[in-house]
């Protein structure tokens, strides 16, 4: 394995010196690399191991057993599916399946699901980028999907 790079290194270790002074600061450092780059990449957990006197494996553990850390890079695009009980029996399988097929034709694209964000009365619905589609079946998913393809010049 090559030697992490300068920028890495340097990174880390600024990161763990603002944290230093927390008890447990494992997960807050995970949290301000992916803050930084979208996801932790394995460089920089090689890096904090070593730092911390941590093994790879234990901090493969907090990344793996939190869903909210990353170990590749976010996709440009992120859909989140509402999967809660009244978005599922309304119909987000549908909707989680129509855009996991998006995401595996166009790429780019990452899809989660959550347990539920609250506005039942809007079920199903999904967020993609950040924007919040109501009320969806096939033709408004699609419609949401759509708009996440970046816009081509007419020729």
């Amino acid at each position: 394995m090559l030697p992490p790079t300068t920028d890495v290194a340097a990174e880390i270790d600024a990161t763990v010196a603002r944290f230093a002074h927390e008890p447990d600061n494992l997960i807050l450092i995970l949290h301000a690399i992916q803050n930084a780059h979208g996801y932790v990449p394995r460089e920089s957990a090689l890096v904090l191991s070593a730092r911390l006197g941590v093994p790879l494996a234990r901090i493969y553990e907090v990344l793996t057993f939190y869903h909210y850390f990353r170990t590749a890079p976010p996709g440009e695009h992120t859909v989140v599916v509402c999967n809660g009980t009244s978005c599922w029996l309304n119909g987000s399988a549908e909707v989680l399946a129509m855009a996991e097929a998006h995401a595996a034709h166009e790429g780019e694209t990452r899809v989660e699901q959550v347990r539920c964000v609250g506005c039942c009365a809007l079920a199903p619905l999904a967020f993609a980028d950040k924007k919040i589609y109501t009320h969806l079946d096939t033709a408004r998913t699609a419609d949401m999907l759509a708009a996440l393809r970046p816009q081509r010049a007419p020729r």
